[in-house]
């Protein structure tokens, strides 16, 4: 029985294009076609087009950036980090290798969209894991079939892109309030307060979030802790509505005996584990 061998062209370029060549000038159909077997995955694809791009005062747009799969050194380092939030922090900063044509750093990416990191980390995981996931088995909660569910982590994560400008206006009960997207530093300021409830995050985003109310400047918690709470959601959900990135709270999932569209909703801590 014939068996496939599989080399890998990124881990051995020499022997790949050694392959490619013999089946190139091979006369004997049936040996090029059993050389070029050996030569069926392409090494992965590690550029990312970003969705918001990073503002760059002398460059412009940023649009590309550079990852590559974790390794067993990673592996050790993140195992030793309890706190989920922590750990992403972690595997975006040492799988990020640039932004644009730079290096990248720490202050770099912290300067990225939120919604940019998340493409990121969910691009480490597809290169570093593969693609796809499976889920289940479970049932459908239409038609009540157990099944497994496989999702494809490129085509089935909805991806929004940024449109309009980063900084925008929101009219509250207050007045007019300047709010722009989370960035990193946004980010790792929710992620480094711990023991901190879901409304005192919430404050914390407003705060890295919002630049002004009513033309003065939000210096302070203490600024968006008066807030209305309805001015605050309705920021917050301004905020979700316009934010860039992977949507992995929307992946929908078609029943495999029904058809019915199945909402299988992921977060990035659970595409690590």
């Amino acid at each position: 029985m014939e068996t496939d061998t599989i080399i890998n062209a990124a881990q051995n370029p020499a022997l790949a294009n050694e392959l490619a060549a013999k089946a190139m000038t091979s006369q004997d159909p049936v040996v090029a076609s059993s050389i070029l077997k050996t030569n069926t995955m392409p090494p992965p694809d590690t550029t990312v087009e970003l969705l918001g791009g990073l503002r760059d005062p002398f460059l412009g747009v940023i649009s590309t950036a550079e990852i590559r799969e974790l390794n067993g050194i990673d592996e050790e380092l993140i195992s030793k980090i309890n706190d989920p939030g922590k750990a992403l922090l972690t595997i975006l900063e040492r799988a990020t290798v640039k932004i644009g044509d730079e290096p990248a750093d720490k202050e770099t990416l912290d300067s990225l969209y939120a919604g940019d990191r998340e493409l990121l980390l969910l691009a480490i995981r597809n290169v570093t894991f593969g693609t796809e996931i499976k889920l289940g088995p479970g049932e459908c909660p239409s038609c009540g079939v157990e099944q497994v569910f496989e999702i494809d982590l490129v085509k089935d994560v909805p991806l929004k892109k940024l449109e309009g400008d980063h900084t925008f206006t929101v009219k509250c009960k207050v007045g007019d309030v300047v709010v722009t997207l989370p960035t990193g530093s946004t980010q790792k300021a929710i992620v480094t307060s711990t023991n901190k409830t879901s409304a005192e995050l919430d404050t914390i985003l407003l705060k890295n979030c919002i630049e002004s109310i009513n033309d003065v400047p939000v210096f302070s918690l203490d600024d968006v802790r008066k807030l209305s709470l309805k001015d605050r959601r309705d920021i917050l959900q301004e905020i979700t509505n316009r934010n860039p990135g992977p949507q992995l709270s929307e992946i929908k999932i078609p029943c495999q005996s029904c058809g019915t569209e199945v909402p299988l909703p992921l977060t990035l801590a659970e595409l690590f584990r």
